[in-house]
């Protein structure tokens, strides 16, 4: 997909950070954008702000963590605007961070696992379908992260490495069927988001009855890793690499050279404690 001007994006996660650059950008490049977003306010401010510089542009509040609430998404859109091009699946959460991975509770992986991967799933099941069948030129990018390149240390970057062996397998398939749509899976690093303030939109059917013992140190790092996020690369300069990705049909966008060393770590790892094959 190369040719934008007068297609249809759906960027979720719009109303902030990296969503909202993205809407930008699209519209931008001459698409017509329907955001969505879980914070009503936050989705407002990013369609105003694309309505009042003469964008096509509507919004439409969305729990990606929920099959139903995406598939409405993708009806609003079609209503709308009659197809949809290009998939944006942008939404995500930093997850728990309070402890051990054993120490976890169910509400914490219910809420980490539905928004960060099974997001991914219902924009997949949703949108790919409608692409196939419209048969135009889409493009569907999955926001993964460096996360997912590198050894995972959370429950965050477990299921950023899911999203990025789901985003492969979407790939591969359409592939298979000489489809016209293109796949990205974008890796950003350290960029400047609200990432670690995902818990203000934690459903209260998703919090802990009772504060885990391990609560004030992950509130703690959420804070110092907001302040670092701060200083990380800007959301629009993400959007520009990722319209250059799209066109290019890159089936992996790394934003952050910095992390190379970790990436090339992590498979060396792997290598050296693999099984040498038999020997005749």
């Amino acid at each position: 997909m190369d040719e934008f001007a007068g297609r249809v994006a759906v960027v979720t996660g719009a109303g902030s950070g990296m969503g909202r650059a993205f809407a930008r950008r699209w519209a931008a490049e001459g698409m017509r954008v329907v955001a969505a977003d879980v914070q009503q306010d936050a989705l407002d401010r990013t369609v105003a702000e694309l309505t009042d510089a003469g964008h096509e542009a509507v919004g439409v509040r969305t729990d990606v963590s929920d099959r139903a609430a995406v598939e409405h998404l993708r009806d609003e859109a079609v209503g709308r605007f009659g197809a949809v091009h290009l998939l944006c699946n942008n939404a995500g959460v930093e997850g728990y961070l309070d402890g051990a991975i054993w120490e976890a509770t169910d509400a914490d992986w219910s809420w980490t696992v539905d928004v960060n991967y099974w997001s991914v799933v219902h924009g997949i099941r949703a949108f790919v379908p409608h692409m196939l069948a419209h048969g135009e030129p889409a493009h569907v990018v999955n926001t993964c992260s460096m996360t997912s390149v590198v050894a995972a240390s959370n429950m965050y970057g477990i299921t950023k490495q899911a999203v990025l062996a789901l985003t492969e397998v979407l790939g591969a398939d359409l592939r298979a069927r000489d489809a016209r749509i293109g796949v990205t899976a974008l890796c950003p690093g350290m960029i400047a988001t609200n990432l670690f303030q995902g818990s203000r939109n934690r459903p209260a059917a998703l919090r802990n009855e009772q504060e885990t013992e391990g609560a004030r140190a992950g509130a703690e790092l959420r804070e110092r890793m907001h302040a670092t996020l701060s200083e990380g690369m800007s959301p629009d300069t993400v959007a520009a690499l990722l319209v250059d990705a799209v066109r290019r049909n890159a089936p992996y966008l790394l934003t952050d050279h910095e992390w190379d060393d970790r990436v090339q770590a992590r498979h060396d790892a792997i290598m050296a404690a693999a099984v040498d094959p038999p020997t005749a």
